[in-house]
C-alpha cells in the first residue's frame, strides 16, 4: 500500500468518527446538523476504479445510517456522490481531470469551491429527498 491510501483510510475513520461524535451533537437552530462525513468520498484517490469505489461509497453510507437510523439515507447519498464524482470533476477540472494527474487537495481553492458546492446540492438534495419524502410519512 502507499501513502495516500493510509491517508484515504485515516480520512475514513477521522471523518466518520468527527461526524458521529462531534458533529452529530451540534444543532444550529435546535435541527440543523453540519455534515462533513461526504468528503471522503470526494477525496478518494481518482485512480480507483468505479465498482470498488462505489460500494466503498455505499459501505460509508451505511455505517453512518446503522447509528443515525436513517434508513439508507446516506447509503443512498453517498453512492450517488460517487457515482457522479467523474461527471463533476470533468466539470470543475477539465483536461487535467481527464489524464489523472489531479489532486484536489492541491488545486486552487475557487476549482475546490466549486466542486463542493456542486456535491453538497447533490448529496443534500438526495439525502433530504429521502429523509423527508419517506414512504411511511406518505402513507400515514
Amino acid at each position: 500500500m502507499n501513502k495516500s491510501w493510509y491517508h484515504t483510510i485515516a480520512r475514513f475513520f477521522i471523518l466518520m468518527l468527527v461526524q458521529i461524535f462531534v458533529l452529530d451533537q451540534i444543532h444550529f437552530f435546535g435541527f440543523i446538523s453540519p455534515m462533513i462525513y461526504f468528503l471522503f468520498v470526494l477525496l478518494v484517490p481518482i485512480r480507483i476504479k468505479l465498482a470498488p469505489y462505489l460500494l466503498l461509497a455505499f459501505f460509508y453510507g451505511w455505517i453512518l445510517d446503522t447509528f443515525h437510523d436513517t434508513g439508507g439515507a446516506h447509503a443512498a447519498a453517498c453512492l450517488t456522490l460517487a457515482f457522479f464524482r467523474n461527471f463533476l470533476l470533468g466539470i470543475v477540472y477539465g483536461e487535467s481531470y481527464k489524464l489523472q494527474n489531479l489532486k484536489i487537495t492541491r488545486s486552487p481553492l475557487n476549482r475546490v469551491i466549486l466542486l463542493l458546492i456542486l456535491s453538497v446540492i447533490i448529496h443534500h438534495l438526495v439525502y433530504y429527498l429521502l429523509v423527508i419524502f419517506n414512504i411511511f410519512q406518505i402513507l400515514l
